[in-house]
């Protein structure tokens, strides 16, 4: 399977950026789809987290699922979150791994990075640590992550194969995956004004998905539901797990 997703054409980095920057900047902007803590709470995220984590966690965060539905993260591991955004969910994975532990996030924004910095801050974690990076190629040692997470954002690269390639590389053997991403809701084609920014031109069918997941050298990998999110009438939100060998 080659690396780069033939379905699609290359992914508008700029306008992702312009996109997620406004979204760190402005949260109380109407943007379409689901964000903030009660969509967090829509989607299952536990009370304690949402009590836990100050207001501000929360205003940029746009989950489309909930990644820590999909298997426990235990005190002293390490958790990857590729495309961290503002951070809502690199500091639940702090508060789970613990002191002993580390949570660490990638993000193509600079200003979600920033925020995610400053949201660790303010939630009083330690052990966090966001960086401007590329989910295709983070730049983390070999086999260093106990668990990968993601939320919304894997349906913004162009080039899925690598992404399920890095993540199956910064896993340790043995290590989980546990997305929560955009699909396509059905087989018809997306049109060609859908936006890549706004988790649309960039899903793909959950078959698809996983068997780029099981190309990348996953194991175990499954669909394991349907959540309900919605950025347009051909999307759905979904969540997916899996295992290195």
């Amino acid at each position: 399977m080659s690396d780069r997703h033939s379905e699609n054409p290359e992914a508008p980095c700029e306008d992702i950026r312009a996109l997620y920057s406004d979204l760190a900047r402005n949260p109380g902007k109407e943007f379409g789809w689901g964000k903030g803590k009660e969509n967090a709470r829509a989607l299952g995220y536990e009370a304690r987290w949402l009590e836990r984590l100050p207001e501000r966690v929360w205003e940029s965060a746009a989950a489309v699922g909930n990644p820590f539905s999909l298997g426990r993260i235990q005190p002293g591991e390490v958790v990857v979150d590729l495309g961290c955004g503002a951070g809502a969910d690199l500091c639940i994975a702090a508060l789970l791994v613990g002191t002993a532990g580390r949570a660490m996030g990638i993000d193509l924004t600079p200003a979600m990075v920033q925020k995610a910095q400053e949201n660790a801050a303010l939630a009083g974690l330690g052990n966090v640590e966001a960086y401007i990076g590329d989910v295709e190629a983070t730049g983390l040692p070999d086999s260093c992550a106990d668990i990968v997470i993601s939320n919304g954002a894997i349906n913004l690269s162009a080039h899925k194969p690598c992404v399920f390639k890095e993540a199956f590389r910064i896993l340790k053997p043995g290590g989980r995956l546990q997305i929560a991403d955009m699909v396509r809701a059905d087989a018809g084609e997306v049109a060609s004004s859908d936006s890549w920014a706004s988790c649309v031109a960039g899903t793909v069918e959950p078959q698809n998905y996983l068997a780029l997941l099981r190309a990348a050298g996953f194991v175990h990998a499954e669909l394991v539901g349907f959540t309900g999110y919605k950025t347009a009438a051909a999307t759905i939100g979904a969540t997916f797990r899996a295992r290195r060998p």
